[in-house]
């Protein structure tokens, strides 16, 4: 039981986890076309095409200060603190066990009796913040699941070869000081007479609060993200970053009139878009695109590139990490036109984009210059223009998947 138990959570910590990290790897276009397949199997069927959606912000800056700060601090820090904390904490328990031959009680352990596994539940918490899928958020909450059952078998185990353990357990709380999962449990499930079925019933009702509260949370991003809506041209305008209505109009109306703009938008028939306005520093345009930037951060080793790698376990030693990410407010945009599908739809509105179940298509991208309509009229410089226009494969850099709309 055990054993089984702890390959579970391994095996959902590992799912929670390897989304995120392959992003950064030099592996990362290998590992997708592995695991598109699954992606685009849950994609083909509406049941399960929602697992795939978003629920935080990831591709844009929303105008929520709680938003932006759950992704740009409370997110990294928890990744740096559950990671640091695990391998602190794995040398205190192996150094008492093998050299002082005894229980771990002291230090955290004093405290609470499975540090360990919470600052796992804390890093891939942080983990899941920096890449929220439904589906991640899935996982994350079984694995939550897992790590209780494992630690009371676990404690059963300690109990019978250790007397003094009952004792300990008694004293200290579980996960969290003053144990209030416990309390909680007791106050709306204390009612039920068999554990087992309160436990059964406690976690149904953590399931639907943790998932409702995800999809919640993915309304209010969209509800805090710039957009604008152009129903004459089916298209539904997305800013990276907080900028004016009129502003986003005035670009995006630009890039639809192009000539080539037209004609391949013309192509998908009865079709509904996205039109996001990317930065032109924007780093992560290959998750709209694939326009051929190498993101294989790690082909050739240099201390820039464990710096990057260092900032993910130390946070605070990031300087500008934002805008490397995110670009900067400018009057160069790319704006990526990306058609709207959903599985069972074959025809969708304006209003449907922001379905669970929505998946982006690039179709063509128009490099806009010039032209801030956020200045007064005799500060803006040139009219804005259209410098380029691109016709990308029909792809992210990672291949045929859901990626973040917002």
């Amino acid at each position: 039981m055990k054993k089984l138990l702890r390959w579970l959570a391994s095996a959902l910590y590992g799912l929670v986890m390897i989304e995120v990290l392959i992003m950064i790897s030099p592996f990362a276009f290998y590992w997708y076309s592995l695991y598109a397949p699954t992606l685009q199997g849950l994609h083909r069927w509406r049941a399960t095409a929602w697992m795939e959606a978003f629920f935080l912000p990831h591709s844009v800056i929303t105008t929520s200060p709680l938003l932006e700060f759950v992704r740009w601090q409370v997110g990294t820090y928890a990744f740096s603190i559950g990671v640091l904390a695990f391998i602190l904490l794995g040398l205190q328990v192996y150094f008492t066990k093998y050299i002082r031959k005894k229980v771990a009680q002291s230090w955290v352990y004093s405290r609470v009796r499975h540090p360990f596994y919470l600052s796992l539940a804390v890093a891939a918490f942080g983990l899941l913040t920096m890449w929220p899928r439904i589906i991640i958020l899935i996982l994350f909450l079984g694995m939550m699941f897992i790590y209780y059952f494992l630690a009371r078998v676990e404690e059963k185990q300690m109990e019978a070869k250790f007397p003094d353990y009952a004792a300990y357990r008694a004293r200290t709380a579980m996960f969290i000081p003053g144990s209030p999962g416990g309390k909680l449990f007791r106050l709306f499930f204390g009612w039920i007479p068999n554990r087992r079925v309160g436990l059964a019933v406690s976690a149904l009702v953590v399931t639907v609060l943790v998932i409702g509260g995800g999809l919640v949370l993915r309304q209010v991003t969209i509800g805090h993200s710039a957009t604008e809506l152009l129903p004459e041209d089916r298209v539904m305008a997305i800013a990276i970053w907080p900028m004016p209505a009129d502003k986003i109009e005035q670009i995006v109306s630009l890039a639809f009139k192009n000539p080539q703009v037209q004609a391949e938008l013309a192509k998908e028939s009865g079709a509904v878009f996205t039109a996001h306005l990317l930065p032109e520093n924007y780093g992560m345009i290959s998750m709209f695109a694939d326009v051929g930037t190498d993101h294989r951060m790690f082909q050739h080793i240099s201390p820039g590139r464990f710096e990057y790698l260092l900032t993910f376990v130390l946070p605070f030693t990031r300087r500008g990490m934002k805008h490397r990410i995110m670009g900067t407010p400018e009057d160069g945009y790319s704006v990526v036109f990306s058609r709207v599908d959903e599985p069972g739809r074959p025809a969708m509105t304006l209003d449907q984009v922001t379905d669970l179940a929505a998946k982006m298509t690039p179709v063509v991208i128009a490099e806009v210059r010039g032209g801030d309509s956020s200045l007064p009229r005799s500060d803006r410089g040139a009219d804005p223009k259209i410098e380029s226009v691109t016709i990308p494969p029909r792809r992210s850099f990672w291949g045929d998947i859901t990626m973040p709309m917002f």
